[in-house]
């Protein structure tokens, strides 16, 4: 029997109360792992909330690349599991990771699909699946998984605020390819429903742009959102 859990899942949350506790739950079913949640500050019942629940409660400054380093500092997992709050694996999905990493897959991703299953959000997802097998460039709602060595050798997240999932993935990939996992990870739709689906994607696309050109994320950021306020 191992004495410490295999596979740590860090989460990184910012008021999330109202879908935090049905990801917990699922989660918890998944034998022998351990689920850590990397708050940025909620002001709502979040971190109330996972206090319930036996997981790692890690306070940390906001923004996911800073809330994802501290997760995984805490870590004890010899792989680290990175997900966001809106979205959900299938349970079956750390045994393919765990064969993934022993037959020498030290990084990668889950295939991504949505919880809309209108025909633009396929074919989304299709194209992010696609970039990640071709390109080994893996995106946060992808659910990027990595070994702990690994991680920690290629330098972590860059501790930006925003675009840090490029960041991460350039770095890995330089050391190896992504392997792309079979088992899918559903993210929700809600960003691309709330500001219009072809404006979230013509603005994703100029900000990854901007990113390649040297902008800072911060400045492409603030740009992104329309305000000048920093948000996550």
């Amino acid at each position: 029997m191992r004495a410490e859990p295999r596979l740590s899942i860090i989460i990184p949350t910012l008021n999330e109360e109202d879908i935090i506790e049905g990801l917990l739950q699922e989660l918890l079913s998944i034998p022998d792992v351990q689920v850590i949640v990397s708050d940025g500050g909620s002001s709502d019942d979040t971190c109330a909330i996972c206090a319930r629940y036996p997981v790692l409660l890690v306070e940390s400054s906001r923004g996911r690349g800073p809330q994802f380093n501290d997760g995984a500092a805490s870590a004890s997992g010899e792989i680290l599991l990175f997900m966001h709050a809106d979205s959900h694996i299938e349970p079956s999905l750390a045994n393919e990771i765990y064969q993934a990493v022993d037959l020498g897959n030290k990084w990668g991703c889950c295939t991504l699909t949505f919880d809309n299953r209108a025909l633009i959000f396929r074919l989304i997802a299709w194209q992010s699946n696609l970039r990640a097998r071709l390109f080994s460039m893996c995106y946060g709602d992808q659910g990027i998984y990595c070994t702990r060595e690994l991680f920690f050798e290629a330098g972590q997240y860059p501790p930006t605020i925003f675009l840090e999932d490029i960041g991460l993935s350039d770095r890995l990939r330089r050391r190896s390819p992504a392997w792309m996992l079979k088992g899918t990870i559903e993210t929700s739709s809600r960003r691309f429903l709330k500001h219009g689906v072809f404006r979230t994607i013509i603005k994703m696309q100029i900000a990854k742009i901007l990113y390649r050109l040297g902008e800072k994320p911060e400045k492409i950021m603030r740009w992104y959102d329309g305000h000048p306020g920093i948000e996550v």
